[in-house]
Order: structure tokens, then C-alpha cells, then sequence
């Protein structure tokens, strides 16, 4: 299989963003990862499908990571081009969820971003309120 890769050195928290041109698999893994992705073994990594760009994930510990953009399957290759780049903390960005991420995790995320939601308008009033009084 064909891909597309770029490695970073980052930090908790910073932002991996990949702009793609069209629908393919977007991958986001360790160091350790993809020497196994690489070398046909088993590996874990964070992303899936996406149709739209761009793709984001907030890293989650420091270290190498690195984006894969898969370029279709041997036997049905694309002509992929994309762009990555690091941005800086921002508490506002959440990971982007995959097309075929599970139903759980989907919904894992919804919630998780409705209840944030609300705590962020809560106190967005609380604080209006404090200001008229």
C-alpha cells in the first residue's frame, strides 16, 4: 500500500491538522506504530475515514507522532495530496471522529462536547450575570 507520511515532534495538547483533497484514511500513530504499519505488523492508531478536511488531533502525550495518509489500497490506488502541520494548544479544538469510527465512540463524543457545552454557556452566564449586577 501507498502512503503519504509526516513525523513531529510534539507536545501534550498541540494540534496535529492534516488538509487532504479528497475522502481517504487519515492515521495518526507513534513512532513505534509505524515501524509496524510499515512492516505489515499489528499497530494501533488514532483516526479512520474522513471525507472532509481538515483533520485534527490534539495529541495526547509528548513525543514523535506521525500522520499517515493512506493512498487508497493496492488494488485501487488514488492520487492523494495533502498537508500537515503542527498548530498550538487551544482548549477550544477537539479531535476530529472518523467516518467509521464505532458507534460508541461517535456518541462518546457528542456527549462529551454537548456536556462541555453546556458547562461553557453556564458559565458565560454566570459570569454576565455577575457583570450586570
Amino acid at each position: 500500500m501507498k502512503f503519504l507520511f509526516r513525523t513531529f515532534d510534539v507536545k501534550r495538547k498541540e494540534i496535529l491538522e492534516v488538509e487532504i483533497d479528497q475522502a481517504t484514511k487519515v492515521k495518526f500513530m507513534t513512532a513505534r506504530d509505524l515501524k509496524a504499519y510499515r512492516m505489515g505488523k499489528t499497530y494501533s492508531y488514532h483516526g479512520g475515514t474522513f471525507e472532509e478536511s481538515p483533520i485534527r488531533f490534539v495529541i495526547p502525550h509528548d513525543g514523535q507522532w506521525t500522520a499517515v495518509v493512506e493512498k487508497g489500497t493496492y488494488r485501487a490506488p488514488v492520487e492523494v495530496k495533502a498537508q500537515c502541520h503542527v498548530l498550538p494548544p487551544n482548549g477550544l479544538v477537539r479531535s476530529s471522529i472518523a467516518m467509521d469510527a464505532p458507534e460508541e465512540v461517535r456518541q462518546f463524543a457528542l456527549d462529551r462536547a454537548s456536556a462541555e457545552d453546556a458547562e461553557q454557556h453556564a458559565a458565560e452566564i454566570s459570569r454576565a450575570s455577575r457583570s450586570e449586577g
